[in-house]
């Protein structure tokens, strides 16, 4: 039987309480003014960016590298959304990583909603630190954990506390800008570990519980498209698609333009592609057993047909990408042998493309037998 810990469960049930709670009878008593809301607002932007660009992509999966000042905001932005220190968080959550929806991972959706979300973290257990090694030697980070919860509590009481002596509503800028804010970015954070594994699409691996909900993403800095991360975790994107709300991605690429992050890990489209083809394959798989023989025989020959033509397209696009890499590293001939290298590989996108869309027509169409 598991055990949980007072501590955590008195303080994780107070932050919403005197959050929602408190706030409401506040402004009922007192009022509001503007700057109550908009101290919440940029502190819930900057703790949560803190937690996706900082604690998540820079240092837990190191998807880019970061100048030493931007290290050291990140930190502090982070240390505000009172997650704990920065080694803490990425021992847990690469363990989550590297042992998902298994008995030893820290959040499994696998024993439940509640757990995933927030149950875990109300356990009483040992602290285990592993997997940080790299982490360790950083003297930011070093620093963060020697003086974590006096980083933490300044930054996310105090300092609105003081804020709110500015504008003469001390108790409203604490509520506002410390209780509320935290609640949000405590359960937004909590979001991904929960609902992020429990409802959405699996378009780029079917096998696994984390999904990819679009929406989320809205309440997490871009954190909501969680199965394409599952699958590439070390792309410093989480939504890939130009039009995916994803600030963390954002931020790091402008930060890039003054050098102040660098060597951004991407992942090729070609690779993307066939994630998203072989879990198209997956699920085909998993629907065809469950159809009537003549179906299934029907199908299983159509699947079989259109691998042999998305392998030969595969092949030919990864090899071309190998080629087509050292050419840009060594400089094209003119702009006319520029401009057919780049038209030659948007071919070969073309045709993989057309055909994972007729493999997702073949499921479509195989969902009406089952």
């Amino acid at each position: 039987m598991k055990k949980y810990s007072w501590f955590m469960i008195v303080s994780l049930s107070l932050i919403p309480f005197i959050g929602i709670i408190g706030t409401l009878i506040y402004v009922y008593l007192y009022g509001m003014i503007w700057q109550e809301p908009v101290l919440m607002i940029i502190g819930w932007f900057l703790s949560g960016m803190g937690i996706t660009f900082g604690y998540h992509r820079l240092f837990a999966h190191k998807s880019f590298k970061a100048h030493p000042i931007i290290q050291f905001l990140a930190m502090l932005c982070g240390s505000a959304a009172l997650q704990n220190n920065v080694i803490k968080w990425c021992s847990d959550h690469r363990q989550h990583h590297k042992k998902l929806d298994t008995k030893d991972d820290p959040y499994s959706i696998k024993e439940g909603f509640f757990h995933a979300h927030i149950g875990w973290i109300l356990e009483d257990k040992p602290e285990i630190i592993r997997g940080v090694t790299d982490l360790k030697n950083n003297s930011i980070l070093k620093f963060q954990y020697k003086y974590y919860w006096s980083i933490a509590i300044g930054l996310s009481f105090i300092l609105p506390l003081l804020i709110g002596f500015y504008f003469a509503r001390p108790i409203g800028g604490l509520l506002w800008g410390g209780f509320l804010r935290l609640t949000l970015v405590h359960h937004f954070t909590f979001f991904i570990n929960s609902l992020c594994h429990f409802v959405g699409k699996r378009p780029f691996d079917f096998n696994i519980s984390a999904r990819d909900s679009w929406w989320v993403a809205y309440l997490t800095f871009g954190e909501g498209f969680h199965n394409f991360h599952h699958k590439f975790q070390w792309d410093y994107r989480n939504g890939i698609r130009w039009y995916d709300f994803d600030p963390s991605k954002w931020m790091i690429k402008f930060l890039s333009f003054f050098k102040l992050t660098r060597n951004i890990q991407k992942v090729s489209d070609h690779k993307i592609l066939n994630a998203k083809f072989i879990s198209i394959k997956n699920k085909l798989n998993f629907f065809i057993p469950q159809t009537p023989s003549k179906i299934k025989n029907l199908y299983l020959k159509k699947v079989e047909r259109l691998q042999k033509k998305a392998n030969i397209a595969y092949d030919s696009w990864s090899k071309f990408e190998i080629d087509f890499q050292e050419l840009k590293r060594k400089g094209f001939n003119d702009k006319f042998h520029k401009k057919s290298i780049y038209y030659k590989r948007k071919m070969l996108k073309m045709e993989y493309e057309s055909i994972i869309n007729t493999f997702s027509l073949l499921l479509i169409s195989l969902k009406n037998y089952v």
